[in-house]
């Protein structure tokens, strides 16, 4: 995962991929088939994970998305020297779409409207009695758009302010 997340699916050769799983490109190919089935495995399990973690957030879901935005810009800045700017694992890829492969390329696109619908229900849910100006759809792909222009102006070297502000103008949405 972490080879996929700092380099990028094209940036990841097999040669690294094999050394960072301490396996044989051989053996690689007979669990997996093909990089981009591992890519894709790889965006699934990542995928889970963050599914997971907001089940288990126990707060409303305003302040789920807020958390959201405030762990994306952490994990946008924070981390060893080759990791910075690192973003959201499904984000960064979705830059790379023309280039995945059919299983990875499915992934992302699953995974991009997975996140979507997600934000679309906490949008629903954080708006109660009140409708916002733009309905929760179109809200939510405001919200997958900041968060991968986070990502992007953290890779071009902006900060947390310049970030935060960007999350503010989109949460200012919800």
């Amino acid at each position: 995962m972490r080879v996929f997340w700092t380099k990028g699916y094209q940036g990841a050769s097999m040669a690294t991929l094999s050394d960072a799983m301490g396996l044989k490109p051989g053996s690689i190919y007979a669990a997996f088939g093909s990089k981009d089935a591992l890519f894709a495995e790889v965006v699934r399990a990542y995928s889970d994970k963050l599914r997971r973690l907001a089940a288990a957030a126990q707060v409303d879901p305003r302040e789920l998305i807020e958390l959201w935005f405030a762990t994306h810009i952490t994990a946008a800045l924070d981390g060893a020297p080759t990791d910075i700017g690192r973003g959201c694992l499904v984000l960064n890829s979705a830059s790379e779409l023309p280039n995945l492969g059919a299983a990875g390329r499915a992934q992302i696109e699953h995974e991009l409207e997975t996140l979507q619908a997600f934000f679309t229900h906490l949008i629903t849910s954080a708006r109660h009695d009140r409708h916002g100006t733009v309905d929760a759809a179109t809200t939510a792909r405001l919200l997958v758009a900041a968060l991968a222009g986070i990502a992007t102006l953290s890779r071009a070297g902006q900060g947390r302010e310049a970030l935060e502000a960007v999350a503010a103008g989109a949460l200012a949405a919800v």
